[in-house]
């Protein structure tokens, strides 16, 4: 199948093969091309800053700039996380995105494939370097990942989900990851808050039965653990 990439906020995507190694980068060769102006005078993108490749089951990611700090990687229910040079990442689901360059002027790029293979990564690949200076690929189990839930909702309780914690599928990453309070998740379905607060507290009793479900998810409650959870088991998904 493909990756499709698109750098944000464009609309259009670009889709490659796995035979394809995709660069980012300034350099106008790269595949996908960033940060080609200075920035105080400086450059924060390199000519090829990252390189995306098919490993075999799932796309990965290799650092191969030489600036440090300068690559942040996300996806849906985990941590925005630092991508050092010299280190290769194996996002767990099949949306992720970059943040590429200094705090304050970011480019982003956004991505998205329906070719992983398996609920989840297996492993996260880290690359170290051994006493001769090369880069060792080490391979890290990718902790607490849980396969697609299948929530039987209704299409209203479905409608107040989304009202609540649509934020959290998002990409790139939202500066504020919070969810939506009552009243403005009410006004967001153009229903009484009673109502809407009735319907995430049958949610929440669904989302409950399941095992590894956050303990708060119960009631009228609402949260970001709760959000993140639902975003990293696939709950949340455009698909």
């Amino acid at each position: 199948m493909t990756l499709r990439v698109r750098v944000h906020p464009a609309a259009e995507m670009e889709c490659y093969g796995r035979d394809h190694v995709v660069r980012l980068g300034r350099d106008h060769e790269c595949d996908v091309a960033v940060g080609q102006d200075r920035i105080e005078g400086r450059w924060t993108v390199s000519k090829v800053h990252a390189e995306i490749r098919w490993d075999g089951s799932r796309w990965g990611t290799l650092n191969v700039s030489d600036k440090p700090g300068l690559l942040l990687v996300y996806e849906p229910g985990y941590e925005e996380t630092p991508l050092e040079s010299g280190r290769a990442w194996v996002p767990a689901r099949h949306r992720w995105s970059y943040s590429i360059g200094r705090p304050g002027h970011q480019f982003h790029v956004v991505c998205s494939t329906d070719d992983h293979r398996g609920p989840a990564g297996m492993t996260r690949r880290l690359v170290t370097p051994d006493t001769h200076g090369k880069g060792v690929l080490e391979e890290e189990p990718t902790a607490g990942i849980e396969s697609v839930l299948a929530l039987s909702l209704t299409p209203l309780e479905l409608d107040v989900l989304v009202s609540y914690y649509s934020d959290f599928m998002l990409l790139p990453r939202p500066p504020t990851l919070e969810p939506r309070s009552h009243d403005e998740a009410a006004r967001r379905l153009g229903r009484s808050v009673d109502s809407t607060r009735k319907a995430i507290e049958r949610v929440n009793d669904k989302i409950g039965r399941f095992d590894g479900a956050p303990p708060i998810a119960t009631g009228r409650n609402v949260s970001a653990e709760i959000g993140r959870w639902l975003a990293r088991t696939g709950a949340l998904d455009p698909r």
